[in-house]
Protein backbone atom coordinates (compact mmCIF):
# COMPACT_ATOMS: atom_id res chain seq x y z
CA UNK A 1 0.00 0.00 0.00
CA UNK A 2 2.88 2.54 0.87
CA UNK A 3 3.84 2.49 -3.11
CA UNK A 4 0.56 4.14 -3.73
CA UNK A 5 0.91 7.06 -1.46
CA UNK A 6 1.16 10.06 -3.29
CA UNK A 7 -0.12 8.53 -6.72
CA UNK A 8 -3.93 8.98 -8.24
CA UNK A 9 -4.46 4.86 -7.01
CA UNK A 10 -4.11 6.03 -3.30
CA UNK A 11 -5.49 9.18 -2.94
CA UNK A 12 -6.26 8.49 0.78
CA UNK A 13 -6.60 12.16 1.26
CA UNK A 14 -9.58 12.88 -0.96
CA UNK A 15 -11.09 9.65 0.32
CA UNK A 16 -10.23 11.26 3.84
CA UNK A 17 -12.10 14.50 2.37
CA UNK A 18 -15.26 12.81 0.84
CA UNK A 19 -16.18 10.85 4.52
CA UNK A 20 -14.16 13.40 7.03
CA UNK A 21 -17.91 14.10 8.60
CA UNK A 22 -18.68 10.20 8.64
CA UNK A 23 -15.29 10.05 10.79
CA UNK A 24 -12.59 8.34 9.50
CA UNK A 25 -9.90 5.80 11.84
CA UNK A 26 -7.28 4.49 9.35
CA UNK A 27 -5.63 1.05 10.26
CA UNK A 28 -1.80 0.66 9.74
CA UNK A 29 0.37 -2.74 10.08
CA UNK A 30 4.43 -3.44 10.09
CA UNK A 31 3.84 -6.59 8.65
CA UNK A 32 7.29 -7.73 8.28
CA UNK A 33 9.10 -4.63 7.20
CA UNK A 34 11.78 -3.68 10.04
CA UNK A 35 11.54 0.19 12.26
CA UNK A 36 13.31 1.60 9.76
CA UNK A 37 11.13 0.73 6.67
CA UNK A 38 8.07 1.06 8.79
CA UNK A 39 9.10 4.72 9.41
CA UNK A 40 9.72 6.00 5.87
CA UNK A 41 6.55 4.17 4.96
CA UNK A 42 4.49 6.05 7.64
CA UNK A 43 6.24 9.79 6.65
CA UNK A 44 5.40 9.22 3.32
CA UNK A 45 2.21 8.31 3.91
CA UNK A 46 1.22 11.42 6.31
CA UNK A 47 3.10 13.51 3.51
CA UNK A 48 0.91 12.06 1.11
CA UNK A 49 -2.14 13.30 3.58
CA UNK A 50 -3.26 9.63 4.26
CA UNK A 51 -3.87 10.80 8.11
CA UNK A 52 -5.17 14.30 7.14
CA UNK A 53 -8.53 13.37 8.36
CA UNK A 54 -8.29 10.64 10.23
CA UNK A 55 -9.78 10.87 13.81
CA UNK A 56 -7.52 7.92 15.07
CA UNK A 57 -4.64 6.08 13.68
CA UNK A 58 -5.01 2.11 14.76
CA UNK A 59 -1.58 0.14 14.59
CA UNK A 60 -1.73 -3.24 14.55
CA UNK A 61 0.47 -5.75 16.62
CA UNK A 62 3.94 -6.64 14.89
CA UNK A 63 6.64 -9.16 15.34
CA UNK A 64 8.49 -6.97 12.60
CA UNK A 65 12.11 -6.63 13.42
CA UNK A 66 13.58 -3.72 15.03
CA UNK A 67 16.05 -1.30 13.73
CA UNK A 68 19.72 -1.02 15.43
CA UNK A 69 18.89 2.48 16.66
CA UNK A 70 14.73 2.49 16.59
CA UNK A 71 12.40 0.12 17.91
CA UNK A 72 8.87 -0.30 16.19
CA UNK A 73 6.72 1.90 18.29
CA UNK A 74 9.67 4.49 18.07
CA UNK A 75 9.50 4.68 14.26
CA UNK A 76 5.56 5.05 14.77
CA UNK A 77 5.71 7.58 17.37
CA UNK A 78 8.04 9.63 15.13
CA UNK A 79 6.78 9.36 12.14
CA UNK A 80 2.92 10.15 13.60
CA UNK A 81 3.59 10.98 16.99
CA UNK A 82 2.83 14.97 15.89
CA UNK A 83 -0.74 13.99 14.51
CA UNK A 84 -3.31 15.66 16.72
CA UNK A 85 -5.09 12.66 16.78
CA UNK A 86 -5.22 9.22 18.87
CA UNK A 87 -2.67 6.58 18.26
CA UNK A 88 -3.75 3.18 19.44
CA UNK A 89 -0.51 0.86 19.36
CA UNK A 90 -0.46 -3.06 19.35
CA UNK A 91 -3.97 -3.44 18.33
CA UNK A 92 -4.80 -7.47 17.88
CA UNK A 93 -5.70 -7.19 14.39
CA UNK A 94 -3.78 -8.13 11.30
CA UNK A 95 -1.12 -10.82 10.82
CA UNK A 96 0.06 -11.22 14.40
CA UNK A 97 -2.02 -14.43 16.79
CA UNK A 98 -4.34 -13.61 18.44
CA UNK A 99 -6.16 -11.23 16.14
CA UNK A 100 -9.34 -10.13 16.88
CA UNK A 101 -12.21 -10.52 13.81
CA UNK A 102 -13.52 -6.70 13.03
Amino acid sequence: MTALAGTPYGDVAAFGRAHADDGLVVYVEAAAEDAAAVCRALHGMRLAGWFDHANAVLVGRTRAPDHPRLTQREAVLDALGRLDVPIVLDVEKGTCRPTCPW
